[in-house]
């Protein structure tokens, strides 16, 4: 039952899709409808609620009480003199056999009303932490989006030259059948023709399978329900890249300054900070103020009304030795957030200078790719001359397309991979989701020159 209610439940959140989806599509898409964001959001929510749970509970207590009590018999006494013995007085009674009370109480209890005030303090940073916790989400999603993007955008080309190239294979290997059955192919000769273009087949078939594959996991990440299906939008794979200009300190301060896990351990020591307030002030004696006011129906009082105000205080003296030692845990754990948040971000320094050497690997790679490519291109238009003045032989070109297919998806692999590391760069510093264009003008990034002297060398960042 649960299967077919969450299904459905996903089934109707997400709209269809219309139109050719570009990356920023994509990535607003995702940012409204994954999975993943609606589930952070929801555990933020569910934080605001606690927040304002906790902020409600140094409230201090106002208690209304009713009571209507019946007696069986009259509440009625005599009195003894403490002297003779001797009855002093005559059976006699002050009550009704049925009462009615109300009465309104209100505490105050100061020691709680401090420990109120922490928890609700702490409970706003855990709100905090889900909402750093969400924009890490949302970062990561709009990374995977691009990643998966990309890919997929490049795929697509492969997968509609190799089509092509398939139809062309599957005529082949018709006519190398008729010339086989004819007798005017040696059979083995044709056999292993066919061989080579079946391997061909097999191979052009991966290129689509592919592109099936980025495609659902680009539905996927945008939030769309398993199978749906998606057009991308015309991409130009073959327009150059801008180069980033990157200033690495810069980019180091930012990403100490960003990244929502700093942010996280940040709360979560303040919130220790506080639990060790917490187990100091329980270690003091609880005062509470009380009023209350009071209204009984007896007619025999002679006041059916009053007030009572007070002071109250209790002090539990054996759990101080307990308090003490949860205290000095407490600061031992505020102490060790403290390491792990170090820990952290060496961690995050150390990815964005291997995002920085991968950005700068992807740049060689893609140019190296892209000079590969167009030599076999240039050498196919040539053979494709030749076959046309019946120099070369139709098997010799389609060899070459295929070579060249390969060429050619080794460059969209390495486009692709370029614009993953950008994008793998923004991730790393922890910058929110923007536009394309958006992406590296708040921060120009630029590489350093190893042939300039660094200013300051005895200053770490």
């Amino acid at each position: 039952m649960n299967a077919a209610l969450d299904m459905a439940a996903y089934n109707a959140r997400v709209p269809a899709v219309s139109g050719p989806l570009t990356l920023q599509d994509a990535r607003d898409f995702a940012l409204q409808y994954n999975i993943d964001i609606w589930i952070a959001a929801l555990e933020r929510k569910y934080q605001h609620e606690l927040a304002t749970q906790a902020r409600l509970k140094m409230l201090p207590s106002l208690i209304v009480g009713i009571e209507s009590t019946q007696r069986s018999r009259l509440n009625a006494a005599s009195s003894q003199s403490l002297a003779t013995g001797d009855e002093s007085l005559v059976p006699s009674f002050s009550s009704v056999k049925r009462t009615d009370t109300w009465d309104v109480s209100a505490t105050w209890n100061l020691l709680d009303f401090g420990i109120s005030f922490l928890r609700a303090r702490q409970q706003g940073n855990w709100l905090s932490i889900a909402a750093e916790r969400e924009r890490r989400v949302r970062q990561n999603i709009t990374f995977e989006v691009t990643r998966a993007y990309w890919n997929a955008v490049t795929a697509r080309e492969s997968a509609i030259e190799a089509e092509r190239i398939s139809e062309e294979v599957a005529r082949t290997l018709e006519k190398i059948g008729r010339q086989i059955d004819e007798k005017t192919l040696p059979e083995i000769d044709g056999l292993m023709r066919e061989i080579t273009l079946l391997s061909h087949q097999e191979e052009l078939r991966r290129y689509k399978r592919l592109y099936l594959k980025d495609k659902t996991e680009l539905a996927t990440l945008i939030g769309l329900p398993p199978g749906a299906e998606i057009t991308l939008a015309e991409v130009d794979l073959d327009e150059p890249v801008a180069p980033l200009a990157v200033n690495v300190a810069e980019l180091e301060l930012e990403a100490l300054s960003s990244r929502p896990e700093l942010f996280e351990k940040d709360l979560k020591e303040a919130i220790f900070h506080d639990e060790a307030r917490v187990a100091l002030a329980e270690m003091f004696p609880s005062l509470s103020l009380f009023w209350r006011h009071d209204r009984d129906r007896n007619r025999f009082l002679v006041f059916n009304e009053w007030n009572t105000a007070g002071l109250r205080a209790a002090w539990d003296l054996l759990a101080i030795p307990h308090q003490i030692r949860r205290r000095e845990a407490v600061k031992l754990q505020t102490e060790l957030i403290a390491k792990r948040r170090i820990a952290i971000a060496v961690g995050i320094l150390t990815q964005l200078h291997l995002s920085l050497i991968d950005y700068d690997e992807a740049v060689e790679r893609r140019a190296l790719a892209r000079t590969i490519s167009d030599k076999r291109h240039a050498l196919l238009v040539a053979i494709e001359r030749t076959a046309d003045a019946g120099k070369s032989h139709g098997g010799e070109l389609l060899e070459h397309r295929m070579k060249y297919l390969r060429a050619r998806a080794v460059y969209l692999t390495a486009h692709a991979n370029l614009m993953v590391s950008r994008a793998r760069l923004l991730n790393t510093i922890g910058r929110n989701p923007q536009t394309e264009e958006e992406e590296f003008s708040a921060n120009e990034i630029v590489l350093p020159d190893p042939a300039q002297p660094v200013e300051n060398p005895d200053e770490t960042p």
